[in-house]
């Protein structure tokens, strides 16, 4: 495991297959990206306010396939792009799925990725790592 990546800092803190953890995740990545709203793509950042919606339950699961399937839409041609919009608009798609169905590990590990391959704010992914397991990471 190494302590420089935040996917292993997360997975050594929380069982991600325990159902329990799976609205941890969500709200882990949602706080992660609105700590950093400012730096995503105009459409990425209303479906940051979607996600949150979605998370205290004032948006329904259709609301929020209907928010991923148009950030899809915005990058339709361009999704396997290193471009960093087109990775800041996947790190937003990544928060509005819901963890309990396949795979939660996998969601958050694409969560990571493309946060950090799109440049986004390491100590801004630290605080939110830390606001919700409580654990501390640092980038060096």
């Amino acid at each position: 495991m190494s302590y420089r990546d935040p996917f292993d800092v997360i997975s050594s803190t929380v069982d991600l297959d325990d159902p329990a953890e799976h609205d941890d995740a969500q709200r882990f990545m949602v706080n992660a990206l609105a700590r950093v709203i400012e730096c995503l793509p105009v459409t990425a950042q209303s479906s940051v306010l979607a996600a949150k919606r979605y998370l205290e339950g004032a948006a329904t699961d259709s609301e929020a396939l209907a928010v991923r399937e148009r950030l899809w839409e915005t990058i339709r041609g361009r999704d396997m792009s290193n471009d960093p919009e087109v990775l800041r608009v996947r790190t937003t798609i990544c928060a509005l799925h819901g963890m309990d169905a396949e795979a939660p590990y996998d969601k958050l590990e694409y969560f990571l990725m493309f946060w950090e391959r799109s440049g986004l704010s390491m100590v801004e992914l630290a605080g939110a790592m830390f606001d919700t397991y409580g654990v501390v990471y640092h980038d060096v």
